[in-house]
């Protein structure tokens, strides 16, 4: 054998073992992949396990924080409501109350003005002269009972009078009766 087919045979045997050495370096490879993409595949389930249930608890936590938020801002806003209702109760009758006394000056201002201007209603003439009627009236209806109670005093010091008089005659024949006849007091 030459150098050459020394050479040749050399390489091919070069050839050939390259080739057995790809092809187990290739499955060596491909196994090796095959193992790595399994333990990312473990890897990654593992951890989308793990961050499921942290996603789950942060989100049940936050689902908490948020409710007790939601319902300290419902009290809030309730007490805040019931306050600001009473404040403007307390302005709207502040303001009926100004509103009206003002309306009451006014109407009675302008009343006033009419009244200046027209003189009395036919009302308020009406009315007057019924107050007048009714203060003649009890003016003399006390008049009346004035009379009857002095004339009923009167007539009381008449009878007290006369029964005075009386005793005083009965007193007076009593003593003449005591006497001798004839005799006379003197």
């Amino acid at each position: 054998m030459g150098p050459l087919t020394e050479s040749m045979t050399r390489l091919c045997g070069e050839i050939v073992a390259l080739r057995g050495a790809r092809l187990t370096f290739v499955r060596d490879l491909g196994q090796d992949v095959a193992a790595m993409k399994a333990g990312f595949r473990r890897e990654r389930t593992e951890m989308a396990r793990r961050t499921k249930a942290e996603r789950q608890g942060f989100v049940k936590v936050l689902g908490h924080e948020v409710a007790s938020l939601r319902a300290g801002f419902r009290r809030a806003h309730k007490d805040m409501a019931k306050k600001t209702k009473a404040e403007r109760r307390a302005a709207v009758a502040h303001l009926k109350k100004t509103v009206g006394g003002m309306r009451r000056e006014f109407a009675l201002d302008l009343a006033g003005a009419h009244r200046a201007w027209f003189g009395p209603t036919p009302a308020e003439r009406r009315a007057q002269a019924e107050a007048e009627r009714r203060a003649r009236a009890e003016a003399e209806r006390r008049a009346q009972e004035e009379a009857e109670r002095d004339r009923l005093a009167a007539l009381a010091m008449a009878k007290e009078e006369a029964l005075k008089h009386q005793a005083a005659q009965e007193a007076k024949g009593k003593e003449e009766a005591g006497r001798p006849p004839g005799k006379k007091k003197g």
